[in-house]
């Protein structure tokens, strides 16, 4: 890791643990209680997954709307961003969101030496460490590009690789209309793709959690899975992928 990065770290764990951080937390909700879950999920579980936070304004308004439904979803936040808005991290875990490595800065992996990958992920890993919840074992590259050689430095870290089964298209001005169309299309174990910045998407999380609980699905948490599955299902080119992380329960 690069110096100036240690440095950089150490002082937002300083800044996370500190006693206004801390109280902060304990004034908007409980570390390490999460909210309830409903019990009758008939028809399984559907993983949401929310790139490229934290962002001050949007991802707070995600997390309540996400407790005011019972549900709980994983956020890949970008490591930058982290060091910018350690209280909103540490929020988000206290609501019993799961938080994911994104990357210290959103780059093309595909097109990094191994080093730089590497340091791109121990550099975040090392960031989300302690603020608020311990390292996180789940990553997505940026733009879902990948190649062997991040893939064996996940292994090596790790960290489990994870792509997506349906994309929201949040980041394309979809509106909250079309990302209700691609919740109707959810099954049993799949993990869908939306954005932590745009207001759309935090208007359309609550409709989406209202049709899939009535489809008879719950809200799911990112698990890895020895059975790979394939990515991009409105894709249909020739060229498939597949990941090995599946939706659960919590």
């Amino acid at each position: 890791m690069h110096s100036a990065r240690v440095w950089q770290v150490m002082f937002v764990v300083m800044v996370a643990l500190s006693p206004a951080v801390v109280s902060d937390v304990a004034a908007g909700a409980t570390p390490g209680r999460a909210p309830s879950v409903a019990a009758e999920c008939p028809n399984g579980h559907v993983a949401l997954t929310f790139d490229d936070g934290p962002d001050p304004v949007t991802t707070p308004q995600l997390v309540a709307a996400l407790r005011a439904h019972d549900s709980r979803a994983t956020f890949f936040m970008v490591g930058a961003d982290a060091q910018a808005h350690p209280d909103v991290v540490v929020r988000a875990r206290a609501a019993g969101m799961e938080v994911g490595n994104h990357t210290y800065d959103h780059p093309f992996l595909d097109e990094q030496t191994e080093r730089q990958v590497t340091d791109e992920l121990t550099t975040t890993t090392a960031i989300l460490t302690g603020m608020g919840g311990p390292a996180p074992t789940l990553f997505r590259p940026p733009y879902g590009r990948s190649s062997a050689v991040v893939e064996r430095v996940a292994e090596r870290l790790g960290l489990t690789l994870v792509l997506w089964s349906r994309d929201s298209d949040d980041y394309e001005e979809a509106t909250p209309e079309a990302m209700l169309a691609q919740a109707e299309k959810a099954s049993d174990g799949e993990i869908l793709l939306y954005h932590d910045r745009f207001q759309s998407t935090v208007d359309a999380v609550p409709r989406i959690l209202e049709v899939l609980a009535g489809r008879g699905l719950c809200a799911g948490r990112v698990l890895p899975s020895s059975t790979p599955r394939m990515a991009y299902l409105d894709y249909d080119g020739p060229d498939k992928t597949y990941f090995h992380a599946v939706a659960g329960p919590w």
